[in-house]
């Protein structure tokens, strides 16, 4: 008797769920989509399979001297793009997305990897020659896409490394020139909401991109003929007190600016890529680039005490002369069709920070130079289903003090294999 009271309570406890199984609804259209991606990857040093800079290479450092490999599937997302009715004349969207990989935007969460967590959330409104972007997503400036990269990490030079809270305004000035003005966080909120230095500055980060978009030498896909420049402009306020306990404050700027493009060299042909040959570049400088460019730093420091600034108070320093070091690099990208199905990337990419001398002495560690080589080839099974092979190498220099051992200055490699899987929906 216990045991069929067992499974008529299984039943009835089911019966909500088989009820309510495909009865999602919305007043709105709402398509759901996203993939479910796998992946494994071996690197020859002890990182995750998430790496972005090497290890330096400083003595018989245990990660350094083994290898490892680590199976994944985190980078699965799932999206909801939504139409909505007109508002003040212009048609309305939205757009959510997030994934698994639970971390805070640029980087992997040590210990909540698998959490589902926001990518995206923004909502449009389009009035065809003006568009208007509010929510959170990809940097405004400086940002085209390393197309069809197989990992998430690699190419994290101006890419679009972090998403932040941003309104942006897209105008079309003529048939192939926009323009795109931006007022943006400061901060990557995304994991972190609590006043810093950038936010205490009370300004926004503001933005001004033109882009030159033709299909005059066709397309490869839906990518003709592009061109952009445009920069940022941001301030942040540093405190520091004086030996008599009072507090100073010091407003410094930060800045970036880039130049992007994608040629279609040999473009498609009746709608068929196979032969088809396609560049993608990038270059860019600025100081205080951390919030766009992981690797960047995103810590100002003192020149007079060459000390890194770190918080408030900063130190007592009544001289308090603070700076960001230059961050300058780009990456390029050819992108080859042996059929319509299956192509390949090969990347280059680098970064340099140039830290003075007197303060690499007096922080060894300090990354100076980053440099990547990238080589995937991709397959696509059919719309659903897309394998991936790929090759990366990442080499890093780092400061290092003057006492440090002549012939062991502090560097690092990393090398890394990846085979994926996704399933598109």
């Amino acid at each position: 008797m216990k045991k069929y009271l067992v499974i008529l309570l299984a039943l009835f406890l089911a019966v909500p769920a088989v009820s309510y199984a495909g009865s999602v609804t919305s007043k709105y259209d709402v398509t759901i989509g996203g993939y479910i991606k796998f992946d494994v990857a071996y690197t020859d040093k002890n990182q995750t399979y998430d790496y972005r800079v090497p290890i330096a290479r400083d003595g018989h450092q245990f990660n350094n001297s083994t290898g490892a490999v680590t199976w994944a599937g985190g980078e699965s997302r799932l999206n909801f793009a939504i139409k909505g009715p007109d508002a003040w004349g212009a048609k309305t969207s939205a757009f959510l997305e997030g994934d698994f990989r639970g971390g805070t935007g640029g980087g992997q969460g040590a210990t909540s990897y698998g959490y589902f967590t926001l990518r995206h959330a923004f909502m449009n409104m389009d009035w065809g020659a003006t568009k208007l972007l509010i929510g959170h997503t990809w940097q405004a400036w400086g940002l085209l896409p390393s197309f069809n990269m197989l990992a998430f990490s690699e190419n994290h030079f101006m890419k679009g490394a972090t998403r932040v809270p941003q309104v942006r305004l897209t105008q079309n000035l003529t048939k192939d020139f926009s323009m795109v003005v931006a007022l943006a966080s400061p901060t990557n909120t995304f994991g972190n909401t609590q006043p810093d230095d950038k936010s205490r500055a009370l300004l926004p980060d503001s933005s001004l991109e033109f882009v030159y978009k033709s299909a005059a030498l066709g397309k490869i896909g839906p990518w003709g003929l592009t061109f952009g420049l445009g920069g940022m402009i941001g301030s942040e306020k540093l405190t520091s007190v004086d030996a008599r306990g009072l507090y100073k404050e010091k407003k410094i700027q930060r800045w970036g600016s880039s130049f992007y493009g994608y040629i279609p060299i040999i473009p498609e042909r009746s709608g068929k890529k196979a032969g088809a040959l396609g560049f993608t570049g990038n270059v860019f400088m600025g100081q205080g680039l951390g919030v766009y460019l992981p690797a960047a730093p995103n810590t100002a420091y003192d020149r007079p005490a060459d000390a890194a600034i770190t918080g408030t108070p900063v130190m007592a320093d009544p001289t308090l002369e603070v700076r960001y070091p230059m961050t300058s690099g780009g990456w390029a990208q050819l992108t080859f069709y042996y059929t319509d199905k299956m192509f390949s990337n090969l990347l280059f990419g680098w970064q340099k920070n140039s830290w003075s001398q007197r303060y690499i002495t007096a922080n060894a560690g300090s990354l100076k130079y980053l440099q990547n080589w990238i080589f995937n080839v991709m397959y696509d099974v059919s719309p659903a289903v897309r394998f991936g092979a790929e090759y990366t190498r990442i080499m890093a220099s780092y400061g290092y003090a003057a006492a440090w051992p002549a012939g062991n200055k502090p560097s690092g490699t990393l090398n890394a294999v990846r085979l994926g899987a996704y399933y598109y929906f």
